[in-house]
């Protein structure tokens, strides 16, 4: 298992190669196929695609180089990063080299394939992000989250920095991307804790849940869908930052679940991954390679994915999850389905993939919803997947043995996948309408056009639309109307009367969406829609936490007493304690003082406490250190978000991820004894481990620092003095001098990690 993933500085880094890792083969050489370099022709004959679908190319080299994400612009063309100078040789030689570009594909004869390529930005360092405005371009590269006015094709000025601390976290697999635009007009990001909002000339970065690692996706109500390396797919099960609005407030909640598990299904053995050698008979506590296809049997790299909502798929595909796996070539189909509030998800193929190719340099990195109804795939098609940072010994023998090192540059593919009977959109320019002809495609059953028409409508934010919008907020169907409150909304024209039909409706996903909204009125709105708000009857328990978060920040006597009255009849469902509190930021106190005089729930009335102090989101938490203990600290920060990427699997909140690491918050083994934790850090941990009373199994062993040379006694110190003194932690800072002495009493275990048995005794 993985409990503090520096992964940076061990394991998986050549020169630091696990002392006493077997890696030799697994799979025998005379079943691993060759690996050349394949013409779209022939990349074509390798895909193996569920019945009633075809693959067919959209742009491939010498159109594309290296591509890893896209945005489509109004006119449909596709704006495509191409992250030129990722692993250009085995050894990452020139990746420092800003060779990256973010170029135009146009098809410009209506055939389905791009013919035309402009360069609008180059010389850029590794770009993996991008989102297309009217008269903006977003985009994040290596260090950099930017933006840059745009005259048509043509970059205006340069490029302006939005934030870069927040890119100076981990390695080239461990930094933010995504730029996903949402419902609720903020841009959301994967591996990062912030969302982005536009004001004016202005982007303003907001505090929001963790996600994801690489690729996020939404669903037509605004939920997030997000993953990390090991998981194929987890979905938030409530509207963004629904619960945290009280930033005072440090709540544990798992307001996400996984669907469809992680189980893989190959079309050709997978060898070359650092997980083909962990087998039971090189000393590790499972086979992660089936024994007798000799593939990978869960997922080990899942990257961008979507939620499918076009039109040309069969109606039972609407709303499916396709998550790109580019280790084990396959995008893998999860249905997800609504039961009681909950999300599930379902696998339509069964023990075969949606997608899969027998191509080892099939490289799929993400997913799209295409102006045309169909899913679009970005296919890196680059021989090396994994960073120079884990190339191990093994992994370094398995590329160099089917020449996956070269070429370096010049390939890329971007494909489309279609049903064979489904209808093709026309191309409509929706930048060339203006008015209620661009009002209508919020109505347009092809979820990319009415995204796109939202966009334009906020951007342009013209008030001769408003009445149309404030006409469909009540009346058409459930996703137009939600489309209509939230483009009023970003226009900031949104008022208590365009919600007041749907709050008194029964469409439970209408209403919850009304009354997310409501939570961005302005107060003197909000007043409007006290009685509205208190007369409210949820249409479905899903709607409970919605309508709790909306009616604390009312603050009035009634207004708390409704409050109270759902509290009683629900506060045991789901997250309605949770949304209660957030949206009493500022009235903690009155609401106890008259409502729970005689209330037993210790962990509401705490929360209220901590909401009162008032304490705002992002505020840095005191450690308490002074001196040398608190330069300890600070390097120990910098180590656990920056080089050593431990923020990977336990989340920077310390609040730990699914399938990878358990949380560090509030954890008995990082504040219990500090001998414990060191020897933790110096050798690993293996095996499942119990946390504050629930047992974490995540998907691989957490390798120890203490084999490589480049990690000092020091420098363990440091991060075990951080880790005891961030979040919620408190406990005496840890020294160089207690590293070494544990480093010489346990040299003997050689980097063997520990079991959690093992260190109890």
């Amino acid at each position: 298992m993985i409990l503090f993933s520096c992964l940076a500085l061990t394991a998986f880094a050549q020169q630091g190669d696990q002392k006493g890792a077997r890696m030799e083969p697994v799979v025998p050489e005379n079943l691993i196929p060759p690996s050349p370099v394949l013409s779209v022709s022939e990349a074509l004959k390798s895909f193996q695609i569920a019945p009633g679908f075809v693959i067919e190319p959209v742009a491939a080299e010498p159109l594309i180089d290296k591509p890893v994400c896209l945005d489509f612009d109004a006119s449909g063309r596709m704006w495509v990063c191409e992250m030129r100078g990722y692993m250009p040789d085995i050894d990452g030689k020139g990746e420092k080299t800003p060779e990256g570009r973010i170029v135009i594909l146009e098809d410009t004869d209506g055939d389905g394939k791009a013919d035309k390529r402009t360069v609008f930005l180059d010389k850029l360092l590794l770009p993996r992000a991008i989102s297309v405005l009217e008269d903006r371009v977003l985009f994040m590269d290596e260090h950099r989250l930017c933006w840059i006015r745009r005259k048509g094709d043509l970059p205006e000025g340069e490029a302006k920095t939005i934030q870069t601390d927040m890119m100076e976290t981990g390695n080239v697999e461990h930094r933010p991307n995504g730029l996903l635009s949402n419902l609720d007009n903020r841009w959301y990001l994967a591996k990062s804790d912030r969302r982005l909002r536009r004001d004016g000339d202005d982007w303003i970065l907001e505090p929001t849940s963790f996600r994801g690692q690489w690729g996020i996706a939404c669903d037509d109500y605004g939920r997030l869908y997000h993953n990390n390396n090991s998981t194929l797919l987890f979905a938030d099960l409530l509207a963004p930052n629904l619960l945290q609005g009280n930033p005072g407030v440090k709540m544990k909640i798992k307001d996400f679940v996984q669907l469809g598990g992680n189980r893989v299904w190959p079309a050709r053995v997978t060898p070359a991954v650092n997980r083909a050698y962990m087998s039971k008979a090189h000393g590790f506590d499972s086979d992660t390679l089936d024994p007798k296809t000799y593939k990978l049997v869960n997922t080990t790299a899942s990257a961008g994915m979507a939620v499918y909502r076009g039109t040309n798929f069969p109606k039972e595909w609407y709303g499916t999850a396709f998550t790109t796996e580019p280790v084990c070539n396959l995008v893998k189909a999860i249905r997800i389905v609504e039961k009681d509030g909950m999300l599930k998800g379902e696998l339509p193929m069964g023990e075969s993939e949606f997608l899969a190719s027998t191509d080892e340099r099939f490289r799929p990195v993400n997913a799209y919803n295409a102006p045309d109804g169909t899913l679009y795939i970005v296919d890196m098609y680059h021989g090396i997947i994994q960073h120079s940072t884990y190339m191990t010994s093994y992994l370094r023998k398995q590329t160099l043995a089917r020449g996956l090192e070269s070429p370096g540059f010049g390939q890329g593919r971007i494909y489309r996948i279609r049903a064979v009977k489904g209808a093709i959109e026309h191309q409509t320019n929706i930048a060339a309408l203006h008015g209620l002809d661009l009002v209508k495609i919020l109505m347009h059953p092809n979820a990319w056009q009415r995204e796109m028409a939202q966009r334009l409508l906020v951007e342009r934010n013209n008030a001769a639309d408003i009445p149309f919008l404030a006409k469909l907020a009540v009346g058409g169907s459930t996703i137009a109307r939600i489309r209509a409150i939230w483009t009023l909304e970003g226009m900031h024209a949104l008022k208590a009367e365009n919600l007041v039909a749907t709050i008194r409706g029964n469409d439970a996903e209408l209403q919850a969406s009304a009354l997310w909204a409501s939570t961005r009125l302005p107060a003197d709105e909000l007043a409007r829609l006290e009685s509205i708000l208190l007369a409210a009857k949820p249409a479905s328990p899903e709607v409970v936490p919605y309508l709790a978060r909306a009616i604390g920040p009312l603050g009035t006597d009634k207004a708390f007493g409704r409050l109270s009255e759902l509290l009683k009849s629900d506060g045991a469902s789901h997250f309605v304690r949770e949304a209660a509190i957030s949206g009493l930021d500022h009235h903690e106190i009155a609401f106890r003082d008259s409502q729970m005089k005689d209330s037993k729930d210790k962990d509401f009335l705490a929360w209220l406490e901590q909401g009162s102090k008032d304490i705002k989101a992002g505020t840095p938490s005191d450690s308490g250190l002074k001196g040398d203990e608190l330069a300890s600290f600070q390097r120990g920060k910098a180590m656990f978000h920056g080089e050593a990427a431990c923020f990977g699997c336990h989340s920077a909140d310390g609040a730990g991820m699914p399938n990878l690491g358990p949380p560090l918050d509030e954890s008995e083994w990082v504040t219990g004894k500090p001998e414990t934790l060191v020897k933790i850090l110096l050798h690993g941990l293996t095996g499942p481990v119990t946390v504050d009373g629930e047992t974490y199994s995540p998907n691989a062993d957490m390798p120890g620092l203490g084999m490589n040379p480049a990690i000092t006694d020091q420098t363990i110190a440091d991060l075990a003095t951080y880790i005891r003194n961030e979040w919620s932690n408190k406990a005496a800072p840890v020294s160089s001098s207690l590293v070494k002495q544990q480093r010489a009493a346990t040299k003997d275990r050689a980097g063997h990690s520990w079991t959690a048995k093992e260190l109890m005794k």
